[in-house]
């Protein structure tokens, strides 16, 4: 009985297992709804190069005719202020001032999706990779995750589940971001973090026949809503609001151990990690501390070395150490 049942487990999609951030109205979400303070600007420009409306039929014509790329300029309009990109078509946005890399999300990407009436767990979403340059000709995908099932196509206007996928843009439904940290991107010499001045969505042909899919970063066919063959189809692009700039960000506080050698990096600990009722920090001359949540707001400041967070929302946060002349960064999982 039990290697059958082991069988039978083998035998069950892993999408089954796998779950990421939740929709936004449940525990543990990550979603950015517009209006809020973690947002400092919004994209100034926007060139949108939509796709055809069906990609097993170009013939039909492209995407994206009437919903124009100035719709995606400035703070999200909603369900129907959006710029459409048809099967693998894109949109590349530009900024007044570059993105930069600071502690959590850096930038959020907003759709228009909307919940399934009889299942509130489940979203018609439109997928769309993003990808960052600080060039505006070599571009860089963060790693996206599907885990949605792949026996059965879903259909032109079927959904998914929002814990099943992990940095596309589009996770979460209209008037909220999916946010994204630079630090998931893999570092490479023609991409500086700290310059950001070109995002751009791809929109995902969610189509699972081999000839016309397209794969996450896992190598996993991506399943999304598909076929749509109307003006309106694939990722519809809303918005995308800037959390960390130059402009208000100027001066990064570094990743975990950044200005101190190794040497130095031992005299400073976090601990617990994770924690749940109080953090310590163990430096000599300390002359703040700083903690940040994931979007990277400012949280807390205090000279204190002992800091309850019994109240503290759960998730990840990071604690900025700044004793004598150095300053040190370290990532912390408040439960």
């Amino acid at each position: 009985m039990k290697k059958l049942l082991l069988i039978l487990m083998a035998m069950v999609p892993v999408a089954v297992w796998a779950q990421f951030a939740p929709a936004q109205d449940k525990p543990g979400t990550t979603a950015m709804h517009a209006d809020s303070s973690a947002f400092v600007a919004w994209a100034t420009g926007c060139v949108a190069e939509p796709g055809p409306m069906n990609i097993s039929n170009p013939s039909a014509g492209l995407a994206g005719q009437g919903w124009p790329a100035s719709n995606v300029i400035g703070f999200p309009q909603g369900t129907m202020g959006v710029t459409c990109l048809g099967d693998g078509g894109q949109a590349t946005v530009t900024f007044a001032s570059p993105i930069c890399n600071r502690p959590g999300a850096d930038f959020a990407v907003f759709e228009n999706g909307f919940a399934n009436a009889q299942d509130t767990d489940m979203w018609f979403l439109e997928l769309g990779f993003v990808e960052v340059s600080s060039d505006g000709e070599n571009f860089f995908r963060f790693p996206a995750i599907s885990m949605v099932q792949t026996l059965t196509q879903v259909g032109g206007m079927g959904c998914i589940d929002p814990a099943q996928i992990h940095n596309f843009a589009s996770k979460y439904g209209a008037m909220y971001g999916t946010p994204f940290d630079l630090d998931e991107v893999p570092d490479n010499e023609l991409l500086d973090k700290e310059n950001i001045t070109h995002v751009r969505i791809v929109d995902v042909v969610g189509c699972i026949q081999p000839e016309y899919c397209t794969y996450d970063s896992e190598g996993h066919i991506v399943n999304d809503p598909w076929p749509t063959p109307f003006a309106s189809c694939g990722m519809d692009l809303d918005a995308v609001g800037v959390i960390h700039d130059i402009e208000h960000y100027p001066t990064p506080p570094g990743p975990p151990g950044q200005g101190v050698d190794d040497n130095e990096a031992e005299k400073v600990s976090v601990y617990p990690n994770p924690a749940s009722g109080k953090i310590f920090i163990n430096a000599e001359n300390v002359q703040n501390i700083d903690l940040y949540n994931v979007t990277g707001q400012l949280v807390l400041s205090t000279t204190e070395t002992e800091i309850n967070v019994s109240g503290f929302e759960a998730g990840m946060y990071f604690v900025r150490v700044k004793y004598g002349e150095k300053t040190y960064t370290e990532r912390v999982i408040i439960r």
